[in-house]
């Protein structure tokens, strides 16, 4: 059956985050025919979700279970699923004592990828990530840009998770010293963009462009016609800029007690 660029880049999304936390030290992830969820080990609930394949069939066994397994290890979660397909749920989500959160995150797509990066930099050194110490200096960089302690990269951004095929992570360099990140995940033909981060006192020099470009560009290494990423408010007028639409957005339900706590 033909997926459309939505459903490419929801498997995306899923096989990115299976990679990242089903190989961190503390996270875990789980998925039956209705839900795939994860979770990072800690409660901060914006990296602990459940995602609904197919909003509306049997969402009321989608919620018992995301709560039985969130629950047995006490952390709180969100309930996401794309908003083109949230009519079907969203009645019985409310029912379920679940509230619907305000912002959206824009599901971002390039339906063609060049045969080089068209953005570079003469003081901004790109390469590859392949020896240990180059993958410590990722952890740290790329944890620093998002703004947490640098030694969490070691839980997440672990060497497993480094091996995985369709993975390649870019570290950025001025000087010698590391300033920007982002990892490519590779699958089935589409090209998937995380972990763009800039340490705060290099920003606002195109350090980000340039990693995002060098991620997609990478897709042609296993020959992935389009790109997809999820866009942080900061980051969105950058990927429209690099040619990036919104084919779709994801958005968040849970319950208010869990707000509180996160």
């Amino acid at each position: 059956m033909y997926l459309d660029l939505p459903d490419v880049c929801d498997h995306n999304h899923q096989l990115a985050n299976f990679a990242f936390l089903g190989t961190s030290v503390t996270g875990a992830v789980y998925e039956n025919r209705d839900v795939w969820m994860a979770h990072c080990g800690f409660p901060s609930k914006e990296f602990n979700g459940c995602f609904l394949k197919v909003p509306g069939r049997r969402h009321e066994a989608s919620v018992e279970v995301a709560e039985a397994w969130y629950g047995g290890v006490s952390l709180p979660y969100v309930i996401r699923m794309r908003t083109d397909l949230e009519e079907a749920c969203a009645q019985a989500l409310t029912d379920a004592g679940y509230v619907r959160e305000e912002e959206e995150t824009p599901v971002m797509a390039l339906d063609k990828i060049p045969d080089a990066p068209p953005f570079q930099l003469d003081d901004l050194e790109i390469r590859y990530v392949e020896s240990p110490e180059d993958l410590a200096r990722f952890q740290t960089t790329t944890m620093e840009g998002f703004g947490f302690p640098g030694d969490a990269g070691k839980l997440f951004l672990t060497p497993a998770f480094h091996a995985r095929p369709g993975v390649r992570l870019f570290l950025g360099c001025v000087d010698g010293e590391p300033v920007a990140t982002s990892a490519l995940v590779a699958t089935n033909g589409i090209a998937g963009i995380y972990f763009v981060a800039t340490k705060e006192g290099s920003r606002g020099k195109g350090y980000g462009e340039a990693l995002t470009w060098a991620a997609v560009c990478g897709g042609r290494e296993f020959h992935c016609t389009v790109s997809c990423l999820q866009a942080s408010k900061m980051g969105r007028p950058v990927y429209e800029r690099m040619g990036f639409a919104t084919p779709a957005h994801y958005i968040a339900y849970s319950k208010p007690d869990e707000s509180t706590q996160a």
